[in-house]
């Protein structure tokens, strides 16, 4: 290899490119003839053969099952509910967290006017020392 010529190395090339060329020219993988016209039953005679099983018959309690088991779902939620959370008869007394609703304008007066007062008494502490400064002005 080191000490080829330059000559052998320049024909080598020649004949390299030369093969190069005649593949460009056509497809270099060829088919053996009546290959294709047969794969499909070759294919299919080299696979086992699939027993043939019956159809299995579904019958009312398999269509019903999923029904009774979303039956049974609801049931258990509704019990641990009842259970954790009790029925409102039972809470009524004791629960800080229930409400009672009452007349709604009733409730929304009441809120109005509490909301009313707490205004007034900002708009008074806030005033109420510029006020007063005005006023210490006049009398000194």
């Amino acid at each position: 290899m080191f000490g080829e010529s330059k000559e052998y190395k320049a024909e080598n090339m020649k004949i390299e490119l030369n093969n190069l060329n005649e593949l460009k020219n056509g497809n270099p993988f060829k088919v053996p003839d009546g290959y294709m016209e047969n794969l499909t039953s070759q294919i299919m005679d080299q696979l086992p053969e699939k027993p043939v099983t019956e159809a299995k018959q579904i019958t009312l309690m398999d269509r019903m099952r999923p029904w009774m088991y979303m039956a049974a779902m609801f049931a258990g939620l509704g019990l641990f509910f009842r259970f954790f959370v009790g029925s409102p008869a039972e809470n009524h007394g004791d629960n800080a967290l229930f409400v009672e609703s009452g007349n709604a304008h009733q409730i929304a007066y009441e809120i109005q006017e509490a909301e009313d007062d707490d205004f007034f008494e900002f708009i008074e502490n806030q005033y109420a020392g510029v006020l007063l400064a005005e006023e210490w002005k006049y009398i000194d």
